[in-house]
């Protein structure tokens, strides 16, 4: 055997168990590997975890909330940074986000949301600094738009809206204020 080769085995090959040890001291090094935890918790007192957040190598990246206590999460939340990310809610319980919201800094950047159940989406909402500001929808679920309002006041007040009545990709009707040339489209 070549003394220059101390270590290896007869063959020039490195040691299985030596190769598995490295293999882990990587993983161990690289957050995005390491072994998710769960903690389970309950919110409500009555014996029953209803929140639960998975963390990553000790950051918190998900919470999935039960609301109706029927065991299963209708809301879920991923995490970056410390800060909400997205969100998906389940309203009507058959294991399909229904709507789900875009978030940045924690706050709502845009929302969409399957307002009939059907598997499709039908609603879109855009937010400025946070706040509501244009919502557009698709009445007859046909997958094109049909309607978009427009929010003032902090997101609250309905401030003015076109309508397309006979679905022919044309507002029939408009109302209030809103701006000339709106750019905005469902994603």
């Amino acid at each position: 055997m070549n003394e220059g080769r101390r270590g290896l085995t007869p063959r020039g090959q490195t040691p299985l168990g030596f190769v598995f040890l490295l293999f882990a001291c990587v993983l161990q090094s690289f957050p995005a590997f390491a072994a998710e935890t769960v903690e389970a918790v309950d919110t409500d007192k009555d014996g029953k975890p209803d929140e639960w957040k998975y963390s990553e190598g000790g950051v918190l990246v998900r919470v999935e909330r039960d609301r109706n206590h029927d065991g299963k999460p209708e809301i879920k939340i991923w995490m970056k940074a410390g800060k909400p990310e997205r969100s998906e809610v389940d309203r009507n319980g058959d294991g399909t986000p229904d709507l789900v919201r875009f978030l940045q800094a924690g706050k709502p950047l845009r929302e969409q949301a399957d307002l009939n159940f059907d598997g499709k989406l039908d609603a879109w909402s855009y937010y400025k600094e946070g706040v509501k500001d244009l919502m557009i929808m698709d009445k007859n679920y046909d997958g094109q738009p049909d309607a978009w309002f427009y929010y003032g006041q902090g997101g609250l007040k309905l401030i003015g809206g076109k309508v397309d009545e006979d679905f022919d990709g044309k507002s029939d009707r408009s109302f209030g204020a809103f701006p000339k040339e709106e750019d905005r489209k469902p994603w």
